[in-house]
Order: structure tokens, then sequence, then C-alpha cells
């Protein structure tokens, strides 16, 4: 058994050690709008759920010299943005958008990838994303010198009709491939869902 003390360890160890043990993640990929209105987009793991009420968590790195991400600073500056959950068909695409590039270069206009309006936020959504999050920037904590963690209120979803379910009125995961991250062993690993287990409700044994 390997036994670590992670806070004691240097930063990138730190993340080395937790981001290989705590999988698989879900992938946020974000579109926002910078301050002369480029479109930017980039994907984020370090991303969850919180249900009760409708929200997403983030949580945002800084940049190597201190600076904000443009996710990040966008978020803060327009307060709104779209969150897609990739799916298999996208992992080239998600991947590449991942590259720094300067503010005024957009990520959607490099990768040639259409959008559509949004209906209750400014930043449009991924014309050909299967789902979207239409999300407004409600707080955010800082979690030390260079991580902060953002909160936004998911305010409208966007299903394609092929993975809901209208008996149960919400997705079926065993009709969509979403992207997941794992490790990063020589590089940025991924997955998809693989084989789903359904089980029955759990209870207390009779007696």
């Amino acid at each position: 058994m390997i036994s670590l003390d992670l806070d004691a360890a240097e930063p990138r160890d730190a993340y080395r050690v937790l981001s290989s043990l705590v999988i698989p993640r879900p992938i946020a990929w974000v579109l926002t709008l910078g301050e002369d209105g480029t479109p930017n987009l980039a994907p984020f793991s370090s991303f969850m759920g919180i249900f009760k009420p409708p929200a997403l968590a983030i949580s945002f790195g800084h940049r190597r010299d201190g600076s904000l991400k443009d996710t990040h600073r966008n978020l803060r500056a327009r307060r709104e943005g779209v969150v897609h959950i990739p799916e298999g068909s996208d992992l080239q695409m998600m991947h590449d958008s991942a590259a720094e590039a300067p503010p005024e270069v957009s990520e959607v206009g490099r990768l040639g990838l259409a959008t559509r309006p949004s209906e209750r936020v400014a930043p449009p959504r991924l014309a050909h994303a299967r789902v979207a999050l239409e999300c407004r920037y409600r707080e955010e904590h800082p979690l030390g010198p260079a991580t902060d963690l953002v909160i936004l209120d998911v305010l409208r979803v966007h299903v394609h009709e092929e993975i809901w379910d209208g008996a149960l009125a919400c997705a079926d995961s065993a009709r969509w491939d979403p992207v997941s991250r794992l490790g990063s062993i020589a590089g940025p690993n991924y997955a998809g869902l693989g084989e789903r287990l359904l089980l029955p409700p759990s209870r207390l044994p009779d007696g």
C-alpha cells in the first residue's frame, strides 16, 4: 500500500496523484463571450453537478503567470456561459479547444463549429451538441492562491430527442456516450461510459 500526505506535497505532485484517483470525471465544455464578444470554448474536468438547486461547480486554476484563464475571466465579467457535455464524436475537437490561445482567437471559429442562439443567456450554444446547459454565474470561492471554485446556476437545458426518455422525462445514459477524463499519465487520457449496470433500489434485508 502506497501512502502519501497530499497536504505536504508539491502542488504538481498532489494534482498528478489525486487526478489519477478521482476518475472518471465529467467534462464541462464551456462557451463564453470575451470582452469584445469573441466566443471562447474550453474544456474543464474539475467539474460536478449540484442538483438542489440546479447548479454546476467548476474549479479554475490560474495560469502560470497568475492570470485568469479566458473562460474564468469571461464568466466573472459577463456572468453567463453555456456548458456542453461532450460526446465521443467531440473528443478531438474538445481536446484541440484546450490549447492556449490569445483572447481574441475564437476556438469556435478555429475549429469551424456552428452555433445557434441561446434562449436565456447571451453566449450561443454549439449547434451540433446534444446537451447544452445555459448558465448564470452565481458566486465563486478562492481555494488557494491559484485556484477558484465557480458556481453556476443552470437556467435552461437543451437535450436532443435522441437521448431523451419521454416516459421518465430525463436523459437516458444508454442512448449517448459522454466523454470522461482520466488521469494525465503521458498526456490527457479519456474514456466513454462503457458498460452500464442497472441494480434494483437498495433496501435493508427483512428481519
